[in-house]
């Protein structure tokens, strides 16, 4: 009876030392380094209507742990940019109907600062979930095909203040790894030329990244 309490503590003993000693690794190192290319939605149906709500985005993210080798701290950046054109009507002081094209281009650049909670879900695959705040550039260009053709209507900017959530589930192959991202970000409304749009610059992301850990 001694001898199988005794097997049992010393099988218990190994199994927690293994277990913290699990717990001690870096999902995705000690440091980890990501180059990301997503498809980027503006959600508001007011930049829908200028025809510049779908975008490329390319941006980078550096984390590292902190305190927990599973939580994460980080920051990333990157740039967004979309083109678009809509039709415009209205009517002159003798009751002609005028019809005009006008194009807009839009820069969004957003700078974020995440927290992230990495699970290993086995030695080759990880998932995780975060959010943070962020600060955002939003421009936008527009210029109209009038009655002496092409005219420049100027353009203004803004920074915004923000916020995201976002999940990561990622493949690890030695120090890389390569994987698929979701993030939904919430910002300010947007003010241009001092007035107020009603309008914010928030936006859905989908893609994938690859990186390095360190």
């Amino acid at each position: 009876m001694k001898k199988l309490v005794l097997l049992v503590l010393v099988a218990a003993m190994a199994l927690l030392a293994g277990l913290a000693q699990a717990e001690q690794r870096y999902p995705l190192g000690a440091g980890n380094f990501a180059i990301k290319v997503d498809y980027l939605r503006f959600t508001e149906s007011e930049v829908d209507d200028l025809g510049v709500a779908d975008a490329p985005y390319i941006g980078a993210e550096f984390f590292f742990p902190v305190l927990n080798p599973n939580f994460y701290l980080g920051i990333e950046s990157g740039y967004a940019w979309s083109s678009g054109d809509q039709t415009f009507t209205f009517i002159d002081r003798i009751g002609r109907r005028i019809d005009f094209n006008a194009d807009f281009d839009v820069d969004y650049v957003p700078i974020e600062f995440n927290a992230k909670y990495v699970i290993e879900l086995n030695p080759s695959w990880t998932f995780d979930i975060g959010g943070g705040i962020s600060y955002n550039y939003f421009n936008i260009d527009a210029s109209a095909d009038l009655f002496r053709g092409d005219v420049d209507l100027g353009g203004d900017s803004d920074w915004l203040f923000g916020g995201q959530f976002f999940a990561d589930v990622n493949y690890k192959m030695g120090p890389w790894f390569f994987g698929g991202n979701v993030k939904y970000q919430i910002t300010e409304d947007i003010s241009l030329s001092g007035y107020d749009t009603d309008v914010s610059a928030s936006n859905f992301r989908v893609g994938g990244q690859a990186g390095l850990m360190f």
